[in-house]
């Protein structure tokens, strides 16, 4: 399938030849056929584009033409054009506050020519939360219109039509991949998104939540060892295997991961958690209700606690100093509020008032799970998300799921062009105890260009600690040990 040509392109202007009486220099010998300082005659009123350069072949990347521009005064984009090239186009959303330039390197030697965006500012503060423009194009213009530019780069470069464009990403580049097949369905034919951060209606409530509790009962480095030694030993053989891995969190219920245990006996607080602990711990782990006891949030499955992401988001972020990222939410909230005048943060109720943001996270979020347009022109999305994803709470993916499954025609139908992987003890986007290094583009390739739609992708856990591997199984699928062979061999678990 071939993408059609960017509504915002303008027509391709030829390069000046030399004057006929002047002989044309000759490349010089780091310059291949195509001209990459000659991209600089695609500046235009909206673009202003650079002279692209070559860069040498390095040990992660063969030698290519990197070219960098800027949409809309402020935009920045960044697209590295291989010499085999294969026809296609990658695009890298990046996470976080954005503001950085994200991968353009990692696929070249595989013949794509990439492409990735700042979203529309540098670094990692949020004043562009209080720029209205900024704030747009932060939350979905920023991608949109660097694809545009992106792909008349390359096409001109080339001299030929992109064949397929994919665009990946994971937290809010997963949220960014995920607004391409809802709002500009046309953009991409095939989108990776990684625990995506579709809802700041939902986490940021959360989060605040959570934070407040944590500032009255504070849980430790030591509380968050404790509670991944006792997960694990109380869900961990649960599967059959112990590898340190609680394959399926849902299995690990209150009534087999019993928090009461592990509270402090009255003359001692070593190797326990106090009282204003476990009702700290609870909320992270337990579903938050309304009055009718609808979930709003769902909490973080047990596993991985002592793993990283636990303490990422919830501790300081410098010694003695800096407040913790879920603490920084009341500063993001009151950002996106700042056009009511009545709105008090310090006020703000995390489970009676959230339709109170509804308007002002519209831009952000993932509104819909109508993806027809996109999956009428044949566009294929594969979501992957960590069982113990501390911000991006796992059930929230398998809850989108099952919302696509039924605006889409059911769970058979949905599965012709999405599929979620679930991926065992890995935190958020990457790392954990679980098998986590996977490759997802190939099966996307082949999902996309031939209709194979992966059902298993191989993943593995590298050292230092044991290696070993898994294969990651279509949702609502699991891996499965066939009870013979080695464990660390993916070829003896099945998907069932």
């Amino acid at each position: 399938m071939r993408t059609r040509p960017s509504a915002f392109a303008l027509p391709l202007l030829l390069l000046v030849a030399a004057p006929l009486l002047v002989a044309a220099p000759p490349l010089a010998a780091n310059e291949t056929d195509h001209d990459c300082r000659g991209l600089v005659a695609l500046t235009d009123l909206d673009h202003a584009v650079e002279p692209g350069f070559r860069a040498p072949a390095s040990e992660g990347a063969p030698a290519h033409c990197r070219v960098r521009g800027v949409v809309n005064r402020a935009i920045r984009f960044e697209v590295t054009l291989p010499d085999d090239w294969n026809g296609r186009m990658m695009f890298s959303t990046v996470g976080g506050a954005a503001g950085f330039i994200g991968d353009t390197t990692s696929l070249l030697g595989r013949g794509f020519a990439m492409a990735s965006t700042d979203t529309g500012h540098e670094g990692q503060d949020r004043d562009y939360m209080r720029q209205p423009e900024a704030l747009l194009d932060y939350a979905y213009r920023g991608v949109h219109l660097a694809t545009a530019a992106a792909k008349r780069v390359i096409q001109h470069y080339y001299g030929r039509e992109i064949e397929y464009s994919y665009v990946k990403g994971c937290s809010n580049g997963g949220r960014a991949a995920m607004l391409e097949a809802t709002r500009f369905p046309d953009d991409y034919d095939g989108i990776l998104a990684g625990a995506p951060a579709f809802r700041f209606q939902e986490f940021v409530p959360w989060m605040i939540g959570g934070a407040r509790l944590q500032a009255k009962h504070p849980l430790t480095e030591k509380s968050f060892q404790l509670l991944g030694k006792a997960s694990g030993e109380a869900c961990d053989a649960l599967d059959g295997v112990e590898d340190g891995v609680i394959d399926d969190p849902m299995k690990c219920t209150a009534d087999v991961f019993d928090l009461n245990a592990l509270q402090c006996p009255p003359d001692s607080t070593e190797n326990c958690l106090t009282a204003g602990q476990l009702q700290t711990a609870r909320y992270m782990y337990g579903d938050v209700v309304d009055a009718h006891g609808n979930v709003l949030s769902p909490g973080v499955p047990p596993g991985a606690e002592d793993a990283g992401d636990w303490a990422t988001w919830v501790l300081p972020r410098a010694p003695g100093g800096d407040e913790s990222l879920i603490a920084g939410m009341d500063a993001l909230l009151d950002a996106l509020m700042r056009f009511e005048p009545d709105f008090d943060v310090e006020a703000f109720d995390p489970v009676a008032d959230r339709d109170l943001l509804t308007a002002a996270t519209a831009p952000l979020d993932v509104l819909t799970a109508d993806l027809s347009a996109f999956r009428e022109r044949g566009g294929k999305l594969l979501m992957y998300q960590g069982w113990n994803d501390y911000p991006l709470r796992p059930q929230r993916a398998i809850d989108y799921l099952h919302a696509v499954e039924k605006e889409n025609g059911g769970a058979e139908a949905a599965a012709e062009f999405y599929r979620l992987f679930m991926v065992p003890g890995m935190i958020h986007c990457a790392r954990g105890p679980g098998a986590w290094v996977a490759d997802y583009v190939a099966p996307l390739v082949a999902w996309t260009e031939t209709g194979v739609a992966p059902d298993r992708i191989k993943a593995s856990r590298p050292g230092p600690a044991p290696e070993f591997a898994r294969p990651l199984c279509a949702y609502p699928e699991a891996a499965k040990y066939n009870g013979e062979g080695d464990v660390n061999d993916a070829a003896n678990w099945s998907c069932r």
